[in-house]
C-alpha cells in the first residue's frame, strides 16, 4: 500500500490519515499471524460458532462478512448454504489473500467497514445478514460501522456480532490483564451502550467473555 498523498511540498514527508495508519498496522500484524491465525485464535476466540448456528436458523440468500479475516466463518457457513451468496469485506492484504484461496465462490473486497456500500457487493442488491465476528472490536468508528451496515440490509435482515464481552464475572484482576492484553492490539470490548442505542438484542456468553448482538435495519426514511 502506498501511502495517501498529502498537499505538502516536495520533500516533505506524506500525509496519512488514520485508516492508512490502521491498514499498515494490520498488514505488519497479519502478515505473520495469517499462517498461524486459524490455529491460535481457536481457544480464545469464542461464541464464533454459536453466531453461525443462529444465522443458520433462518432463510438467506446473500451474506457479508465484514473483517473477515481468512474466511473461516464464511467457509463455515457456505458448508451449511452453498446455494447462498457471499460477500467479505477485508482491509487486510495477508488475509485477503488467504480468504480468496479458501473461498472462491465469495467475492472478497478492500475496504473499512465505516465506509463500504455492502448493497455494491451483490449488484445493489440488499443483503440478508451482515455478520461482523470479533471484528467490531478493532474497527476504529463502530457506531459508524453499525450505521452503515444496517443502512444497507434488507427488510427482514439482521446484523449479527460476536465480540468479546466485558467480563463482568471473570476475576477483576484478571479481566484487568486481559484488557492490557487485547489493547496492545488495538482490540477493545464492544460497549453494550453502543448496542443498545442500534437497538440491539444482546446475548452474554459465559462470564461475559463473548457477546453476541443482533441488531434490524435501520428505519426506513419517513415520507416527507
Amino acid at each position: 500500500m502506498s501511502p495517501r498523498s498529502g498537499s505538502g511540498t516536495a520533500g516533505e514527508a506524506p500525509l496519512w490519515s488514520e485508516r492508512d495508519r490502521h491498514r499498515a498496522f494490520l498488514d505488519r500484524y497479519y502478515a505473520w499471524a495469517e499462517p498461524i491465525y486459524d490455529l491460535t485464535r481457536k481457544p480464545y476466540l469464542l461464541g464464533r460458532d454459536r453466531a453461525i448456528d443462529l444465522i443458520a436458523e433462518r432463510p438467506f440468500a446473500r451474506l457479508v462478512e465484514i473483517g473477515a479475516g481468512p474466511g473461516r466463518n464464511l467457509a463455515r457457513l457456505h458448508a451449511l448454504r452453498p446455494d447462498a451468496r457471499y460477500a467479505a469485506v477485508e482491509p487486510s492484504a495477508p488475509m485477503r489473500r488467504r480468504l480468496e484461496a479458501r473461498g472462491p465462490w465469495a467475492r472478497t473486497e478492500d475496504g473499512f467497514a465505516e465506509e463500504v456500500d455492502c448493497r455494491a457487493l451483490f449488484e445493489l442488491a440488499r443483503p440478508d445478514v451482515i455478520l461482523l465476528s470479533y471484528s467490531l472490536s478493532m474497527i476504529q468508528e463502530p457506531g459508524r460501522a453499525l450505521r452503515k451496515a444496517r443502512a444497507a440490509l434488507a427488510p427482514g435482515g439482521e446484523i449479527v456480532v460476536v465480540a468479546f464481552g466485558d467480563f463482568h464475572q471473570v476475576p477483576r484482576r484478571v479481566g484487568r490483564l486481559f484488557r492490557r492484553w487485547l489493547d496492545a492490539f488495538h482490540v477493545r470490548p464492544v460497549d453494550r451502550a453502543l448496542l443498545a442505542t442500534e437497538r440491539a438484542s444482546v446475548e452474554d456468553g459465559p462470564l461475559g467473555y463473548y457477546r453476541i448482538a443482533r441488531l434490524p435495519p435501520a428505519p426506513a426514511p419517513r415520507p416527507s
